[in-house]
């Protein structure tokens, strides 16, 4: 028995017009009704990510900016995070 399904959005969520499929909404509802945690994750930002997330009602958790954010949709907390320092994002050195 599978506990959890973490899924990717781009390229394989969405279709080529970002959006999510009837057919991809009732299988998260099908899993999410056996019980499975879906989890989505994705390289977008948070903000991006929770509209599918409430879309989808896939909308525990979420994988965001390509693993460097996990957020705790439903209490609004995040989980984890390992951003890149202000000083290394403008050239300096750690």
């Amino acid at each position: 028995m599978y506990k959890l399904i973490a899924v990717d959005l781009d390229g394989t969520l969405l279709n080529s017009y970002s959006q999510v499929s009837e057919k991809n909404k009732q299988a998260i509802k099908n899993a999410k009704n056996k019980g499975i945690e879906v989890v989505l994750c994705s390289g977008r930002g948070f903000a991006s990510v929770k509209s599918i997330a409430n879309e989808t009602e896939a909308n525990n958790y979420a994988v965001c900016g390509n693993g460097a954010l996990v957020y705790n949709i439903k209490n609004q907390k995040m989980m984890y995070n390992n951003f890149i320092s202000i000083q290394l994002f403008r050239g300096g050195q750690l």
